[in-house]
């Protein structure tokens, strides 16, 4: 297969205190820190935490698990196969040498923190994202033609959400990071159109990333396995929803969205579930969107990660078409999908022209890169 540029369309940073360096300062008094603490056993590695607003973060035991290895003085964290200044982008370089490893020429960079809401206050988590937005560009700046970032959004705070949209385009930003929904309330409220509206009119795509951002479905779950499996994965398929079913690409027809992290073996499931009861809604007159969700995912731009391994890429391919679907190495997460590049170029079952779709040209298509 001839070679060509390979684009990650989701990997990570782990942050660091510097991502904090460009709070607001009256938020100085409430700046995150890091409390270490003896690392016992059910803590797997995960003895550091983020104090924030007199809670700490992640919370690695009890209902409502999170699962994340910032910040980096955990143990968790030096166990990796990466280096700490690669895994925090505090040596840029050290991400492009792991990069070059994994045989990856672009990188679209997401937060590992905000995977689940960090404040009861809206005002003062969209300032910590903030700081974070303005670190990230100051972070990939040094290293613009291969490391790219999305912004992430404080959807809790619309307003604030439409100015920090055109901040991050001027920053440089090439996407919006924002989870399947805002607590229990859907992406689909019209209380977001205004932050969707300024997406498209900025032409910046918005990323739906999973995340423990739906309290009722984070809080059942004591251990990482159902944490991520379910907690951590479902509200992604809400935010498909919401998109598809819940008439933001009617309102937005020009918007662009994935759906990252997921995989893509529930998007024919999902479709083909929304197609059958859109049948029986119309029959009863219900409102409902202009089309079949199998309709908007043939039309409008909507965007998906895969996973290197999963047997049903090829069938999938079939439903949503070629030109969909994206690779993620979750780099440095602990899922072990660095090697991603590498099994798609070795598996029989794709054509090298799907291949040079799904790892590179998709991607660049999606961010404009």
């Amino acid at each position: 297969m001839a070679e060509f540029r390979v684009i990650d369309a989701d990997s990570h940073v782990e942050e660091p205190e510097e991502a904090w360096g460009y709070l607001d300062p009256k938020y100085e008094a409430r700046r995150p820190f890091p409390i270490t603490g003896e690392n016992r056993p059910f803590l797997h590695n995960m003895n550091s935490f983020w104090y924030i607003d007199g809670c700490v973060y992640p919370k690695v035991a009890g209902q409502g698990v999170t699962i994340y290895a910032t910040p980096v003085t955990m143990a968790r964290a030096k166990l990796k196969p990466f280096s700490l200044d690669s895994q925090t982008l505090l040596e840029p370089a050290a991400r492009l040498k792991d990069m070059d490893a994994g045989g990856i020429d672009v990188q679209v960079i997401f937060p590992t923190i905000f995977l689940e809401p960090l404040s009861e206050d809206p005002r003062f988590e969209a300032a910590l994202m903030k700081s974070y937005n303005s670190w990230m560009a100051s972070a990939c700046h040094k290293h613009p033609d291969r490391l790219k970032w999305a912004a992430v959004l404080p959807m809790r705070s619309v307003p604030e959400a439409v100015e920090e949209t055109r901040r991050a385009k001027d920053l440089g930003a090439v996407g919006l990071a924002v989870y399947g929904t805002v607590g229990e309330t859907l992406l689909s409220h019209e209380d977001f159109d205004p932050a969707w509206a300024e997406a498209e009119r900025l032409g910046l795509p918005v990323c739906v990333h999973t995340g423990w951002c739906h309290p009722g479905l984070k809080r059942p779950f004591t251990d990482s396995y159902g944490a991520h499996v379910l907690g951590f994965t479902l509200p992604v398929m809400m935010g498909f929803y919401a998109f598809v079913g819940g008439g933001i690409l009617d309102r937005f027809p020009r918007l662009k969205v994935a759906f990252l992290e997921a995989g893509v073996d529930w998007v024919p499931y999902l479709i083909e579930r929304m197609d059958h009861y859109f049948h029986s809604e119309t029959a009863n007159r219900r409102p409902l969107p202009k089309r079949r969700a199998s309709e908007y995912v043939r039309d409008c731009e909507v965007y998906f990660t895969c996973e290197a391994e999963e047997k049903l890429v090829p069938q999938v391919i079939d439903f949503v078409g070629e030109d969909r679907i994206m690779i993620s190495a979750d780099m440095p997460h602990g899922e072990a999908r660095e090697g991603s590049v590498q099994e798609i170029r070795e598996r029989a079952d794709l054509s090298d022209a799907v291949k040079r779709r799904l790892l590179g040209d998709n991607a660049a298509k999606f961010y404009a890169i």
